[in-house]
């Protein structure tokens, strides 16, 4: 007999069940009782009923899941004795059907690899499994989705898989679902269930399955009850005539209707002849069931529980119910909040339940319960919180173990051989923190291994022998990098053995069985000790009091084991490769869960919407009820869409599988309702208004229809800090202290909280952390320059600078600091960047140079095909020497290296067409400041005399009126007087000249691999010293050359090596395309305006309105140079000589006295700090007092001439 339980959420239907089951169950010790719950409440469900008996005890009642009763029943009746399958197991077999049948699968094959895809398969096979769908059912689904193409090849798919995995299973595996069926088929042979009472509590509904197994049992036992979530006023028993999915009680009621099919099912099993049809078999019932002669109707509005709390019961009996009612009264038990962040609106929970506890002695943390919106946003929050606030939580929740860092380790493992020994595999294996090697030995070996390009098994196999790489250009001792290689040889030489058992199984052939490697794998755990260090790190998390990571630590390794001998089972002989395996391991990985169990009874149970069961509860805070989590975020039906289901649905034969997401969105209602109701004092709603990302969340419609029918009630604001009467713990307090330090230090804290805080304050004065929290509130940079002593010992008096070094000191002293001084660097790559592409194209280009001089020949004479043939023979020789032939590395590689030589072809053709536009001649390349020797130019005193001499013009300067600048009175500032010299170096890269009678004029060219335009203002702001400085070495050279003759600066020059690509090219003759390149790679930089010197330059530039392509100047109609001409005369080039000089002096003083500021620059929207590798360890914070950017002007030419 089935019998019904029917009441609203609170009316006591549970309390009804369990008194009428005691009592049964005491008058009648001879029969058996069972109480079947969904598997996270049995626990629970035990604890209510014993404390519900007379005696505390239940011998004949017994309180199990649908799994548990299978369980007991096979354990009474036998049956086919085969192992169930899991959900890893299943993964497993369908990941191998997988891959085995790849080419069979153009739908799903093709995504098979993305993460999370094989549970989307294993569900919809489950799902087919759990709703009686065969392979031969899904024929005729094929059959009917013919002009569905997407749906066929989905189905098409899934059929072929589902075939492969029931041919693997069938007559050595069990899946729960065939489980059930099992069951089902044995319940009339049970002795234990015969004349037995089974009672159903806690279930919105069933599965196919499951009703099968319920249709067995109501065969066989005496009776079958069942709770039913729906006020009895409802229409029970309407779902045959039609009622509207949207309906809150829709479930229930298809529920009821299914439950009474399954008992006329039942019924005709025993007794066909005698059972009337569908419909009379129902009109028959519901005229017993109307006599109250079955039923129990419990009564509501208000239901039991909310009883003295009338907008509890209001909610309870018009959530969702249209149309809507208002509560007239005040909503006193009802509270609504939003918060900014998540973490606040935990925090006002747990200040709220001390509160509430603190006032109410015979309140328990038992008798909250907080449910959060979408759980996993919660979690940190709420752990973090629970520790702040003294409050013992438990997060109902499993725990996804695949981040464990011993499936890290394994996955890795297995990745090293799949990749040949790749560097992100190898690093991964390494830190992955089971083999608990040091940690400065592992980053060691990779700074080795990327350096050095280490590749492939049999590089690991020979020692190391190669020089260790050392920072900024360091020499190291011989006897130190030996002892280096040493080090890392013998922990390459550890790893390596570790591994040898799983390097010995895949090297004797490429494909070898599934037994084989899963043997390997486990000896490579035993060889490093994997459980015991497991079982270590979970005796030290239980110290940590972090219970549940612990759990997990212990729990990890026999899980692993089980995968791995559930492999043996499944697949042992089947032959596959390393990467097919490591694609099935990480199947099983990806099912692996933890959970766990309660440690104290008195707790604030958390837990989501869905899947937490509560049993009755005081109050209730319901967190994260904002738009993104409420409706809740339902997937798109899976492998098959919500159109694909609601197509087999529309059939004739209502093809039924698990809801749709729409469907969902509806149940989801039921379960916000059931929710809603668990409390019987209060109920708190809350949300924050910025969710994890960043972005601003909205009011979920929940808190609308709150307030429809609450009009009273108020989306409350709370403050983000909150008042000081507010803290509950020690913990809170210095939690809380941070902000309310910044409110105090910046003034904006009101007169009456100061006293409260500082009187705070004096309390927790005491604490390390205050201390911390105090110096971070009044926290202010200031430059602090290293002491004398330690910078002269850096630095000696004798600075040895670049000029790149130089105008790294005035992009930021402390970069330039960090980089020189304590020679920190980016870790060295086996990479061809763009600083090798530089030294590239100069190498070749003076390879090319002396080439010409050996085969007598000049930049002005050579022929094309002479050009082509000595480039290529430099080419060649410099390529393949460079950095260890690192362009011949790879196929990527080799593949720069036409485009190279192509760029190299383009180049010297117009470097030759440059120099036969004028009458200069190249006299050197790669010109070295050390040809120079102690030239002043090269050689600058930075003592008091040289300073004394400085200041003596400056007066001269300022008597005739000159202006005294900013930048004028830091660098008095800054030029404190040393004794000392700084020595520049430096290579030109070509230097050429033209003599006319008892004149020299020097032109210089620095060649760049990206495009570089000459700044005059980032030079006055020792942004860009380069070109004037390598001028003044030529200069001085050639001066001392030719002592007799007026040397003059002509011109200072950058060339792009490039080989441009024309726009608009189409229809364009070879000659105008040309004339486009030629213009493209014009020169840029600084020329000397005289007439003469530009008719060495260029010798076609004369008439007015032309432009030269050779160097950057052009003429305007009237014949005066244009705007975009970088011209100088010969004073001003002088001046701005000078000025070069000085702020060379001027650095190198700053640095001998130690100059470290954290000083970015800033001009425009580019900074120092964009590309600084060094930016995470300066602090800068231009929040922080002191910290700001060194803002940098835009200067004109004439305005930067004015100020030197």
């Amino acid at each position: 007999m089935l019998r019904f339980i029917f009441g609203a959420s609170g009316a006591g239907k549970s309390v009804s069940l369990y008194r009428e089951v005691i009592e049964r169950a005491e008058r009648e010790p001879e029969r058996n009782f069972f109480i079947l719950v969904p598997d996270q409440f049995t626990m629970q469900t035990q604890m209510d009923v014993v404390r519900e008996h007379p005696r505390h005890g239940i011998m004949n009642i017994d309180v199990l899941s649908f799994g548990r009763l299978s369980h007991r029943i096979l354990a009474e009746c036998g049956g086919e004795k085969m192992p169930v399958l899991d959900d890893t197991g299943k993964s497993l077999l369908l990941r191998h059907a997988a891959d085995k049948h790849a080419e069979e699968l153009p739908y799903i094959g093709r995504n098979m690899h993305k993460a999370g895809y094989i549970d989307e398969v294993k569900s919809t096979i489950s799902e087919f499994m759990q709703y009686n769908l065969s392979p031969t059912d899904l024929d005729l689904l094929i059959k009917a989705g013919e002009k569905r193409s997407t749906l066929q090849a989905k189905l098409k798919d899934l059929r072929l898989l589902y075939a492969a995995f029931l041919e693997e299973i069938k007559n050595r595996f069990r899946t729960p679902e065939e489980t059930l069926g099992l069951v089902a088929s044995l319940v009339p042979e049970s002795a234990l269930l015969e004349d037995s009472v089974i009672a159903f509590d806690g279930f919105t509904g069933f599965t196919p399955v499951q009703y099968r197994l319920l249709g067995a049992l109501m065969a066989t036992c005496s009776e079958v009850i069942c709770t039913v979530t729906i006020p009895a006023e409802e229409d029970l028993y309407s779902f045959r005539e039609g009622v509207p999915e949207q309906d809150l009680f829709y479930l229930s009621k298809k529920t009821i209707f299914q439950l009474e099919k399954t008992e006329w099912l039942a019924q005709r099993e025993v007794d066909f002849a005698h059972t009337p049809d569908l419909d009379r078999f129902l009109e028959a019932q519901r005229q017993l069931r109307k006599k109250g002669e079955m039923d129990r109707y419990l009564p509501g509005n208000p239901v039991a529980r909310l009883s003295e709390n009338p907008p509890l019961a209001f909610l309870e009996a018009g959530l969702f119910r249209y149309p809507f009612k208002s509560f007239s009264q005040e909503a006193s038990t009802l509270h609504l909040s939003v918060s900014l962040t998540r973490e606040e609106e935990i925090s006002r929970v747990f200040r709220t339940i001390r509160t509430l506890i603190r006032e109410d002695e015979t309140l328990y943390y038992r008798d909250f319960a907080i449910v959060c919106g979408t759980q996993e946003d919660y979690e940190d929050a709420v752990t973090k919180c629970a520790s702040l606030f003294h409050v013992p939580c438990y997060i109902d929740k499993t725990r996804k173990m695949k981040m464990n860092p011993y499936v890290e380790f394994l996955t890795a493992m297995l990745q090293v051989i799949v990749t040949d020994f790749a560097p992100d595999a190898v690093f991964h294996f390494l830190k992955s923190g089971i083999l608990q090697e040091g940690e400065e030995d592992i980053f060691l070996l990779e700074n080795y291994v990327r350096a050095r390009r280490v590749r492939g098994r049999e590089a690991y196999r020979q020692s190391f022998v190669r020089a260790f790489p050392t920072p900024g250009g360091k020499k190291r001792e011989e006897s130190d990098k030996l002892a280096l290689l040493q080090r890392l040889n013998a922990l390459r030489e550890k790893w390596m053995e570790m591994l040898s058992p799983l390097l010995a199984v895949t090297e004797k052939e490429k494909v070898v069985t599934a037994g084989e490697l899963t043997e390997a794998v486990r000896e490579v755990t035993t060889r490093c000790l994997a459980k015991e260090k497991l079982d270590a790190e979970a005796s030290r998390l239980e110290e940590a009091n972090d219970s549940e990571r612990a759990e997990e630590f212990r729990q990890i390794y026999e899980k692993t084991e089980a995968l791995l001998t559930q492999i043996q089972e499944l697949l042992c002989h089947e032959k596959m490769d390393v990467r097919e395996y490591a694609q099935i391991l990480d199947a099983g990985f990806s099912q692996m869960e933890v959970g766990t169990i309660p440690r104290q009874v008195d707790r604030v149970l958390v837990g989501d919407i869905e899947r937490t069961r509560l049993r009755e509860v005081k109050y209730l805070f319901f967190t994260g009820v904002d738009d993104a989590s409420i409706p809740g975020r339902v997937s798109g039906g899976g492998i098959l869409s919500e159109t694909d289901r609601n197509f087999l649905l529309e059939r004739e034969d209502r093809i039924e599988l698990a809801p749709t997401p729409r469907a969902q969105m509806y149940i989801q209602r039921l379960y916000l309702y059931l929710n809603l109701t668990k409390p019987s004092r209060g109920l708190y709603l809350s949300l924050s208004a910025v969710g994890s990302d960043g972005k601003s969340l909205r009011p979920a419609y929940l808190i609308s229809v709150m307030q429809e029918m609450f009009p009273s009630l108020i989306l409350e604001k709370t403050e983000g800090v909150g008042k000081l009467s507010d803290i509950q713990t020690r913990e809170d307090a210095l939690h809380r202290m941070a902000p309310l330090m910044r409110s105090y230090a910046d003034g904006l804290m009101q007169e009456e909280e100061q006293a409260d805080f500082l009187a705070l304050y004096g309390m927790l004065q005491d604490s390390g952390q205050i201390r911390a929290e105090v110096e971070a509130a009044f926290k202010r940079y200031e430059h602090h320059p290293l002491a004398g002593a330690l910078a002269e010992a850096i630095y000696t008096t004798h600075l040895e600078n670049s000029v790149s070094r130089l105008e790294r000191f005035a992009e930021c002293h402390f970069a330039h600091f960090a980089k020189y001084a304590l020679s920190l660097q980016e870790r060295e790559e086996d990479e061809f960047d763009a600083a090798d592409l530089g030294n590239v194209f100069h190498g070749i280009l003076e390879d090319f140079a002396n080439r010409l001089e050996q085969e007598g020949l000049s930049w002005k004479t050579f022929s094309k095909e002479e050009g082509e043939r000595l480039l290529h023979l430099a080419f060649e020789e410099y390529t393949q020497t460079y950095g260890e032939s690192i362009l011949y590395g790879s196929a990527r590689r080799q593949g720069k290296l036409i485009r190279i030589e192509r760029i190299m072809q383009r180049t010297v053709e117009q470097l030759q067409y440059q120099l036969k536009k004028g009458d200069f001649i190249p006299e050197g390349v790669e010109v070295d400041f050390r040809q120079a020797g102690d030239l002043p130019e090269i050689h600058i005193d930075l003592s008091k005399e040289a300073e004394e001499k400085e200041e003596k013009t400056k007066q001269e300067e300022e008597e005739k009126g000159g202006e005294v600048t900013e930048e004028a009175a830091e660098e008095e500032q800054s030029a404190i007087p040393v004794q000392g010299e700084i020595v520049l170096h430096g290579r030109i890269d070509r230097v050429d000249l033209a003599h006319q009678a008892d004149k020299v004029y020097v032109k210089i060219i620095d060649f760049k691999s990206g495009k570089k335009d000459f700044d005059i203002a980032a030079l006055y702001y020792g942004l860009q010293l380069q070109l004037v400085v390598y001028m003044e070495v030529a200069k001085a050279m050639q001066q001392e050359q030719h002592p007799d003759k007026e040397v003059i600066p002509a011109a200072l020059l950058y060339y792009h090596v490039s080989d441009p690509l024309i726009k608009d090219g189409a229809g364009k003759s070879k000659e105008e395309i040309l004339s486009k390149i030629r213009s493209e790679l014009r020169t840029t930089g600084l020329v000397n305006e005289s007439d003469q010197v530009i008719a060495l330059l260029d010798e076609e530039l004369s008439g007015a309105g032309s432009r030269s392509d050779v160097i950057p100047v052009k003429r305007t109609k009237n014949g005066t140079w244009d705007s975009t001409s970088s011209v100088v005369t010969q004073e001003e080039y002088d001046r701005l000589a000078s000025y070069v000089k000085k702020q060379i002096r001027k650095a190198g003083r700053q640095i001998l006295n130690g100059d470290i500021a954290v000083n970015p620059y800033q001009r425009g929207d580019r900074n120092a700090c964009t590309y600084c590798p060094f930016r995470s360890l300066c602090g800068f914070d231009p929040s922080i007092p002191g910290y700001h950017m060194h803002q940098l002007e835009k200067w004109t030419k004439e305005e930067v001439m004015h100020k030197i």
